[in-house]
């Protein structure tokens, strides 16, 4: 035997044997950490592969058998065969989703992709084995098989168009599961992503299914690519009669009050254009969240509403609407009397006579406020004195942690706002309306005359400030927070006035 023939020996007994040690090794590590695909591939190498090549080369090369012999083809296409498995189990470690679990795409690789992918492979080294080691002329099957893929692509023309489509929003990946998204008049968030179709659910909950060859055709609009941000546009139109800047204000404010609306980037109220029957502006806003546009547009909506209201804003019907019905509209003095007789039905001013109540009812204006509307602000100078007409309203303060704790429930007849009876003082509650709420608001020099004329009204009004006053003062001042029902709250307004 010569130095050559001793080394590929030597070779062979120490390498294959280390060879399926070091495999080994790597196949419990990889399968302890929990990659499964590739352990699978390298097991399959160990197994079939190695074993495989190992005898191949001690029948050819060292025992010198012929290669056209039964013994050596066998070995040979068992050694395809181990190829199969082993690039079936190679396909799997590149093409699952397992294998891509830390990638940010959730594309899976369609099955019929993969199922195509294995035919191949098989097809590949079977054809190779049974012309190269057995010798079989594949001209006529070649030409056959040709033939029936022509047939097949034929038939199947859009499953192929989708499958095409799929592929290219694959490799392309313009949104993925969990986004929001938007092609021509159809928006819906993403559900699931395959080779034929997405799946998206639309903000009605209903189930839409969308060809791939559909999308391919369609600018998609993805609100969750790259930045989270998210610009809604707001349009709404007011008289000419109401200021401008008036407008911009309330508007901004509405938006600011508004829950899921971010502060940053902030509320961008501005003049859009002068139309036929109105100023019409516009209100841009953002949001993190797309699935919360909706939720957000109904309440900024409902809050524009409540707002106009209050600050005397008129939403105009188009001049072109004709209005044919008659509108009923209650004549001032029917107003004042039905104002007079709900004051003269507060025990606390029912001691008034009848000219100092209808003077009061005279200066009172209707403020009409929507559950979550703030009506006054701590710290902020109150617009004026508030009496109760219908709904409810909640008073907070904070406390030494800078919590803020509800201190009074208030209801139809109560008033809130006393802090305006001195002038410059800013409140020292915020109020938050839980039911829809409606309130007479009187200045506070008519307030204060009706003090300065009635001894009795100055004195029962000033005794309950006083005792408001030290009751948010204790809260403000505790350091441990007490139970609801221990804490110092604000009177009620009959609870004031009887004491």
């Amino acid at each position: 035997m010569t130095e050559t023939t001793w080394l590929k020996a030597l070779a062979f007994v120490v390498g294959f044997p280390l060879i399926t040690i070091i495999l080994g090794e790597l196949i419990d590590r990889l399968e302890n950490r929990g990659y499964k695909p590739i352990t699978k591939l390298l097991i399959n190498i160990r197994n079939l592969v190695v074993p495989s090549v190992a005898v191949w080369l001690l029948l050819h090369q060292f025992l010198a058998t012929e290669r056209d012999t039964i013994t050596i083809k066998a070995i040979e296409t068992a050694i395809g065969i181990a190829l199969i498995i082993a690039g079936l189990s190679l396909l799997g470690v590149l093409l699952t989703s397992e294998a891509k679990r830390a990638s940010r795409h959730v594309w899976q690789v369609p099955r019929l992709f993969l199922q195509i992918a294995r035919i191949l492979v098989v097809l590949c080294i079977s054809f190779y084995v049974l012309s190269t080691i057995w010798g079989v002329n594949l001209s006529n099957l070649a030409t056959a098989l040709g033939v029936g893929s022509l047939v097949i692509a034929l038939a199947l023309q859009n499953t192929l168009s989708n499958l095409v489509s799929g592929f290219l929003l694959l490799f392309d990946s313009p949104f993925k599961v969990g986004d929001w998204i938007r092609f021509g008049d159809i928006e819906g968030q993403v559900e699931d992503l395959n080779w034929r179709s997405v799946r998206l659910r639309t903000h009605e909950r209903d189930l839409l299914v969308v060809p791939n060859s559909v999308l391919d055709q369609e600018n998609i609009y993805n609100y969750h690519s790259g930045d989270p941000l998210h610009a809604e546009r707001y349009i709404i139109g007011f008289s000419y009669d109401d200021p401008p800047n008036h407008v911009k204000r309330v508007l901004h404010r509405a938006a600011s009050e508004t829950k899921r609306m971010l502060d940053e980037p902030a509320p961008d109220v501005r003049t859009l254009s002068y139309d036929d029957f109105a100023i019409t502006y516009e209100v841009k806003y953002y949001l993190d969240d797309y699935k919360y546009v909706e939720t957000i547009h109904n309440e900024f909506s409902t809050r524009i509403f409540y707002a106009a209201k209050r600050n005397g804003l008129t939403i105009p019907f188009p001049v072109r609407t004709l209005h044919h019905v008659p509108q009923r509209r209650p004549k001032r003095a029917d107003y004042i009397q039905e104002v007079s007789e709900f004051l003269r039905s507060l025990s606390y001013l029912a001691f008034l006579d009848a000219d100092d109540i209808s003077h009061l009812a005279e200066s009172a204006v209707l403020g009409v406020y929507g559950t979550g509307d703030r009506v006054i602000v701590e710290g902020e100078t109150d617009e004026g004195f508030y009496i109760i007409r219908n709904g409810s309203l909640r008073l907070y303060v904070t406390d030494a942690q800078q919590q803020q704790r509800e201190i009074a429930h208030l209801a139809k007849s109560d008033f809130f706002g006393e802090t305006a009876l001195l002038m410059g003082e800013a409140s020292l509650v915020t109020g938050i309306v839980e039911q829809d709420l409606s309130v007479l608001v009187f200045d506070h020099d008519e307030i204060a005359t009706l003090m300065a004329s009635s001894a009795r009204f100055a004195n029962q009004m000033n005794q309950f400030i006083e005792d408001r006053k030290t009751s948010i003062r204790l809260i403000q001042e505790t350091k441990s927070i007490q139970p609801i029902a221990n804490r110092p709250r604000a009177i009620s307004l009959v609870e004031g006035i009887n004491h």
